[in-house]
C-alpha cells in the first residue's frame, strides 16, 4: 500500500507524471520491436527485449528532469517502471504461446521458470531506463553555463588548467594516425595484421575516454571572462557523424551498417579533438591566468 500512495502522489503532486507517460509510450514500440514468434518445437521462457525504446525514454527522462540528480534517479526508476509493462506483456505472451503445445514437463517448468525472467526482465528494463536518464542529466546539468562559473558554485579553488582528462584525447590523436598508416601498409595476414587488429580495437576503445575527456575538459568551471568551449560542438559533431553514417550505410543496402557508422564517428572524433587541442593551446593564457595566486 506504501508503494501504491507514493505512486499516486509522485504523478498527481510532482511532475514525474511525464517519466511515467513517458515510460508507457515506449510499450508498444518495445513490444513491436521485440516480438518474435515462437518456433512450434521449442518452448521459450523470456525473450530478448529492444533497448532502443527504453534508451529514448531514459534521455528524454534524464534532459527533462536533469536539475536534480535525486530527481533525475527518482525519475528514471519510475518511467523504467512504467516502461516494464512491455517486458512483462512479452514474457507471457512468449510463454503462453509455447505452453500448449509442450510436455507436461517443460509446461511445469515454463510456469515456474516465466515469474523469475518477468522479474529479471523488468529488474534489466529499469535499470537500463534509470542509468540512461541519470547519465543524460548529468549531462545537462554539467554542461548548464552557470554550473560552469567558478563564482556561482564555489568552485574557485581548480581550474581548467588543472584538469588532466585531455591526456586520453592526446594520446588518441596521436594513435589515429598510425593506426590508419599500419592498416594502409601492413598485410592482414600473419603476426603483423593481428598486432595492427589489436591497435584498431585500442583505439576504439581509447575514443570513448577521448570523447568523456574533451567533455569533462570543456565544462570545468571557468571565469565568465575566460574560453568557453562549445560543448555541443565538439561533443555532438562525432555523435552526428555516427548517425548520418549509419543512416547512409542503411539505406544502400549494408549489412553491417554500424560499422562504417563507427569509421565516422571516429574520424569525426579526431577531427574535433585535434580542433578542441589546437584551440585550447590558443586560449592557455587565459585559461592560465584563472590559477588562485
Amino acid at each position: 500500500m506504501d508503494a501504491l500512495r507514493e505512486y499516486r502522489e509522485s504523478i498527481a503532486g510532482d511532475p514525474l507524471r511525464f517519466a511515467v507517460l513517458v515510460g508507457l509510450a515506449t510499450v508498444p514500440f518495445t513490444v513491436a520491436l521485440s516480438w518474435q514468434p515462437p518456433s512450434d518445437e521449442v518452448t521459450i521462457v523470456g525473450g530478448t527485449v529492444s533497448g532502443v525504446p527504453l534508451l529514448a525514454a531514459g534521455v528524454l527522462v534524464g534532459y527533462r528532469y536533469g536539475d536534480c540528480a535525486s530527481r533525475t534517479r527518482r525519475a528514471g526508476i519510475w518511467a523504467g517502471l512504467a516502461a516494464s509493462v512491455a517486458t512483462v506483456l512479452l514474457y507471457v505472451a512468449t510463454a503462453a504461446s509455447t505452453i500448449g503445445a509442450a510436455s507436461t514437463t517443460m509446461t511445469v517448468l515454463a510456469v515456474v521458470l516465466t515469474p523469475i525472467a518477468v522479474a529479471i526482465g523488468t529488474g534489466l528494463t529499469v535499470l537500463v531506463t534509470a542509468a540512461t536518464a541519470v547519465v543524460v542529466g548529468w549531462l545537462r546539468r554539467r554542461t548548464a553555463r552557470a554550473s560552469r562559473s567558478p563564482d556561482a558554485t564555489g568552485k574557485g579553488g581548480r581550474n581548467a588548467l588543472e584538469a588532466r582528462w585531455w591526456l586520453p584525447v592526446v594520446a588518441y590523436i596521436l594513435l589515429v594516425p598510425a593506426v590508419a598508416f599500419a592498416e594502409g601498409v601492413v598485410e592482414a595476414d600473419g603476426g603483423a595484421g593481428f598486432a595492427v587488429g589489436l591497435l584498431v580495437v585500442g583505439t576504439v576503445l581509447l575514443s570513448v575516454p577521448a570523447a568523456l575527456g574533451v567533455f569533462v575538459d570543456a565544462t570545468v568551471p571557468r571565469r565568465e571572462s575566460a574560453w568557453f568551449p562549445n560543448v555541443r560542438a565538439y561533443v555532438g559533431l562525432p555523435v552526428c557523424a555516427f548517425a548520418v553514417a549509419y543512416a547512409g550505410a542503411a539505406l544502400y543496402g549494408s549489412p553491417r551498417p554500424s560499422a562504417p557508422a563507427a569509421v565516422g564517428f571516429l574520424v569525426a572524433l579526431w577531427l574535433t579533438t585535434v580542433a578542441y587541442l589546437t584551440n585550447r593551446y590558443r586560449n592557455l593564457e587565459g585559461i592560465a591566468s584563472e590559477r588562485p595566486q
